[in-house]
């Protein structure tokens, strides 16, 4: 479908988590889960203190700005006509439509970014974003055209379009006619690429703790040596991620005797599996922390800071709509999660592999002839760790001037949260395929074959259990792409390991 063709909103079903608590915005911070919540359906209400407290600014904002860019010519538009002109001219988005959940996180976060009292906009301005998220109205917002900085115009500009219903009266949204400032307000700032950033936050906290799971079934299937886990050595190192996984990956192999002392230290994709996965939570993180502190931020411009004595405000062109900070978060988040997904699939192609196996069956099939066995679900693993060095190319070092070089830095975060998204459906496949692996090299081991025999730690057996409920075990070739999407599926339901997580994927 073209942009052209696509339809200016759709009314439709809040989605899962449409009886979830209410969320109530206010000024100040908005954690990361409950903007997941309403970005999957989850009511909103504005605090009432904080609704009362703010304060419109009518002024000749976007006058100035077209004389500033244009000339004196630009002020033959009559200014009545200049916020509708406004928002319409930056409704320049391309390419597929955006998920509802990203449109709806983008929502809820600029109205937390008006909520902060320095954007210069009425009550009615954040009502009617609360309005359409309530009312399930959901603008349509193409993915692509968007820098970063002056803000997500572009694919905000599309949200704006039908807050302000400029095309007609849009029933059961109460009218609503923005002011100069209030046309800007709406879509200046990085809203969008918050809101995909904390998506692609929620999506890799899940990946990166099946990761861990994962990553354990392999030890225990290719019968690692300990000491890449002992407490003392990890300790030593001094990020908490690594100890935590360490920790983790410990906990799960308690009660093995197939990963026993006296073996040869192990390859690096499972020695240094603590360090690369401790890494990749560290980053995320890092990540989280860089999400959660845009969520309480002020990304507009010009601020309208109003003093105590209740005179007019004072006009601060600053620069908080640039996505720098997002952009390098999600650049660092996709290379940590690159690293993830090469060091699983090596993990993936060690148990495909007898001689490197500990003796496991080659391709994990307990015959031999014609079976190619798991042969293609590395292949496909494979595949999907190169498509992961692709999109891990950091779009925030890639500026590019805009707007008669006024815009001559730009974040492109947009594009580095974007990619973040796609790059995690990579690897949330190829742990899924490691997982289903480990399964089928433990079932192996269970029936004797390989290197010598043992017994399997509880946690283990419960992930093999887990795996088991979806993935049957391989004994003969056939379609294995039902079996990756039922892996693929588990994985992203929460299902590998502690049990299903509260927010859909």
């Amino acid at each position: 479908m073209s942009a052209a063709a696509l339809p200016l909103y759709h009314r439709e079903a809040r989605g899962p988590l449409a009886g979830a608590p209410t969320v109530t915005l206010r000024p100040g911070a908005l954690p990361l889960e409950d903007l997941i919540a309403v970005a999957h359906g989850a009511p909103v209400e504005v605090d009432p203190e904080a609704r009362a407290a703010l304060r419109g600014w009518d002024g000749p904002v976007l006058r100035d700005k077209r004389q500033w860019l244009v000339g004196a010519h630009a002020a033959a538009h009559p200014e009545a006509d200049l916020p509708r002109l406004f928002i319409l001219g930056h409704c320049a988005g391309v390419g597929a439509p955006l998920p509802r959940e990203v449109v709806r996180a983008a929502i809820a976060a600029r109205a937390q970014v008006l909520l902060q009292g320095c954007s210069g906009v009425r009550p009615a301005c954040v009502d009617v974003l609360v309005d359409m998220l309530n009312a399930g109205l959901h603008p349509v917002v193409p993915a692509q055209g968007s820098v970063g900085a002056a803000g997500d115009l572009a694919p905000m500009a599309h949200v704006a379009r039908v807050a302000a219903a400029l095309d007609g009266p849009i029933p059961g949204l109460r009218p609503f006619s923005p002011t100069q400032k209030e046309a800007l307000a709406l879509i200046n700032g990085v809203s969008l690429s918050c809101a995909l950033a904390a998506v692609a936050i929620s999506r890799a906290e899940r990946v990166l703790s099946a990761a861990v799971e994962a990553a354990a079934m392999s030890l225990e299937a290719l019968r690692a040596a300990p000491g890449c886990l002992d407490p003392r050595a990890l300790g030593l190192r001094g990020h908490p991620g690594v100890a935590q996984v360490g920790a983790a990956l410990r906990a799960r192999l308690e009660g093995s005797t197939l990963v026993v002392e006296g073996r040869p230290p192990d390859a690096f994709s499972v020695r240094c599996a603590p360090q690369v996965l401790g890494a990749a939570v560290d980053a995320a993180a890092s990540a989280r922390a860089v999400v959660e502190a845009e969520l309480g931020a002020v990304s507009d411009n010009p601020l309208c800071l109003w003093p105590a004595d209740g005179g007019p405000p004072a006009l601060i062109e600053a620069g908080n709509f640039h996505g720098a900070s997002l952009g390098l978060a999600m650049d660092h988040l996709k290379a940590a999660l690159t690293q993830v997904a090469t060091i699983s699939e090596r993990r993936t192609f060690r148990l495909t592999y007898g001689q490197l196996s500990s003796d496991l069956p080659s391709f994990l099939v307990p015959g031999t002839g014609l079976n190619s066995g798991f042969m293609l679900a590395q292949y496909t693993a494979a595949s999907l760790a190169s498509e992961c060095k692709g999109l891990a190319h950091p779009a925030s070092v890639d500026s590019i001037p805009t707007v008669q070089h006024h815009e001559d830095h730009v974040s492109m975060a947009p594009i580095a949260a974007r990619t973040a998204l796609m790059l995690i459906e990579c690897v949330a496949d190829i742990v899924a395929i490691e997982a289903m692996l480990a399964a089928q090299a433990l079932d192996l081991r269970q029936r004797g074959l390989g290197e010598g025999g043992g017994q399997i730690a509880p946690a283990i057996e419960a992930l093999r259990a887990q795996v088991r409920a979806v993935v049957h075990f391989w004994e003969d070739d056939g379609v294995m792409h039902p079996e990756l999407a039922a892996a693929g599926a588990l994985l992203r339901a929460g299902g590998l390991g502690a049990g299903p997580a509260a927010a859909p994927w």
